[in-house]
């Protein structure tokens, strides 16, 4: 199963309000203006201890703002060692909200997104990429998916089977191991879900669920003479993925759940591993899509990930692959006690 993306802390500016001199009349003593050299009048000015034969010499010597080059008289705001003339100019400087388009005094930021703390609290996140939902488009089942995530949204069967396809073409590059059987793969709300994560999993912990592998066996018997005998087993594999996801976000779900059966399949000395393993590995196979890819957010919201068995397994087992990759998670997977494993992933 994939989790959900986590918020970040908020993003604040700190802005100070200060004062400039002013020029005032003085008495016309001097011989030359300090600014231009030309022999002082009869009236003249005095700025900050010079002599001024006019406003304009005196404007001359005034601080000037940042943003739009005008001397300031009077009030002025200083922000970040800059001085500018009044909020106009200062909320310029302001990086803007990704929904609204406005000035973000306050606000949060993820990655590359930046949103103001209106747009964060009063819009809800979509469930396919996390992020605070642009004109969202409100599903049955209770989902909200922001307008761009419904663009590239994947919600047929024909489209979902070329991206699963794809996918596992590209994990058996990635690892050097093949897939002998293909588990079917299912689009579902997340209604049914839901339903299934209780079902399957009931050891999960509360996640945002956009993936399920299932492994069930049926064995078949009759009855001779009194006395039960197997004729068989048949067993099936079945991936469950929910609609409507992006596409790009479609991909790592599948990525994760594919390694899940990768690991029956080429490991099954892992199968009384703790859960924090499987769900482990299985997110370090996402994260290694994310990073060639240049998947910044999905990536984010795996490394950033909270829940014990996703969050942290993923993290102990990034760390012990280290700048080998693929090459130290299998050794590991091959040679690790199982039986020595703890019931939680070591932070």
């Amino acid at each position: 199963m994939t989790p959900g993306r986590q918020r970040h802390p908020p993003w604040t500016r700190r802005i100070f309000i200060l004062a400039a001199g002013c020029a005032a009349p003085a008495l016309a003593n001097a011989e030359r203006c300090a600014v231009c050299g030309r022999k002082l009048h009869a009236r003249s000015w005095i700025f900050e201890g010079k002599l001024c034969c006019s406003e304009t010499c005196v404007d001359r010597l005034r601080p000037r703002c940042s943003m739009c080059g005008q001397s300031m008289r009077g009030e002025y705001i200083e922000a970040e060692g800059k001085l500018y003339c009044g909020n106009a100019c200062l909320e310029r400087t302001f990086p803007k909200c990704e929904i609204c388009k406005g000035p973000i005094r306050k606000g949060y930021t993820i990655t590359s997104h930046r949103y103001c703390e209106n747009c964060v609290q009063s819009l809800p996140t979509c469930f396919s990429c996390g992020l605070p939902a642009a004109h969202p488009t409100h599903l049955g089942d209770g989902r909200d998916i922001c307008v761009h995530c419904l663009r590239w949204a994947v919600t047929k069967p024909a489209p979902a089977e070329m991206h699963y396809d794809r996918v596992r073409r590209q994990l058996e590059a990635w690892t050097g191991l093949p897939l002998a059987t293909l588990p079917a793969l299912e689009l579902v709300d997340l209604g049914e879900m839901q339903r299934l994560a209780k079902e399957i999993r009931k050891s999960d912990a509360p996640v945002s669920v956009r993936g399920l592998y299932s492994r069930q066996t049926t064995v078949t018997r009759r009855r001779v003479l009194g006395t039960w005998k197997v004729d068989g087993a048949e067993e099936r594999e079945c991936i469950y993925i929910v609609d409507h996801l992006h596409d790009e976000v479609f991909r790592v779900a599948a990525m994760h759940e594919l390694m899940h059966d990768l690991i029956h399949e080429h490991f099954p000395r892992l199968a009384d591993a703790p859960l924090w393993v499987h769900e482990g590995v299985c997110q370090q196979a996402a994260a290694e899509y994310c990073r060639r890819r240049n998947q910044v957010d999905i990536l984010h919201g795996i490394e950033q990930c909270e829940d014990p068995d996703y969050g942290d397994g993923y993290r102990y087992i990034h760390a012990l692959t280290g700048f080998e990759g693929w090459p130290a998670l299998r050794r590991w997977m091959e040679t690790v006690d199982v039986a020595a494993l703890p019931a939680t992933a070591p932070r």
